[in-house]
This record gives C-alpha cells, sequence and structure tokens, in this order.
C-alpha cells in the first residue's frame, strides 16, 4: 500500500503556464544596464574622455575594480576646456 503511494505520479495543483516577462529576463536586462551604467553617464553627461571611460568598462568592468575605476572616472574632475577646444593644464 505505502509502495503504490510512493510510486503514483502526483500531478501539482499549479502549473506555471507562461506568460509575461520571465524573472530571468527581467534580471539579465537589469544587470546588463548595471553593467554598461559607467559608459552610460560618460555619454549622457558629454565628457570628453567618455571613449576611454568606455574602453575601461567594456576591458575590465567585469571585474569590481574595473567597475569601479571606470565609475571614478566620470565622477573626477575634468578641465575646462580652452576657447581652441584645448583642455587647460597646470
Amino acid at each position: 500500500m505505502i509502495l503504490r503511494l510512493l510510486t503514483q505520479n502526483v500531478e501539482p495543483e499549479f502549473r506555471y503556464t507562461g506568460g509575461g516577462l520571465p524573472k530571468g529576463g527581467v534580471m539579465i536586462v537589469a544587470l546588463v544596464l548595471l553593467y554598461f551604467l559607467p559608459s552610460m553617464l560618460a555619454f549622457a553627461g558629454g565628457k570628453r574622455r567618455k571613449w576611454k571611460i568606455v574602453a575601461v568598462n567594456v576591458l575590465v568592468g567585469w571585474t569590481l575594480v574595473g567597475w569601479i575605476v571606470s565609475m571614478v572616472m566620470n565622477w573626477a574632475y575634468e578641465a575646462p576646456a580652452n576657447d581652441d577646444g584645448i583642455a587647460d593644464t597646470p
């Protein structure tokens, strides 16, 4: 009797039938946006060194240190440009 109960195929009461966006897809999109956040901020802020920030972000951003470096590059002081477009150097 007990063996028969254990070997019976018991159907679950609720089955996921799909529909909507899977939670995994939302998480992947959120993580990709977070990964490229320093690059997006560089372009949105109009930084002159945006391509350097993108390079650091893409090449070593997968390490936490590389991502933090690219974020610090965003926040670092940027000398204003002269009238000729060349930055002042101290």
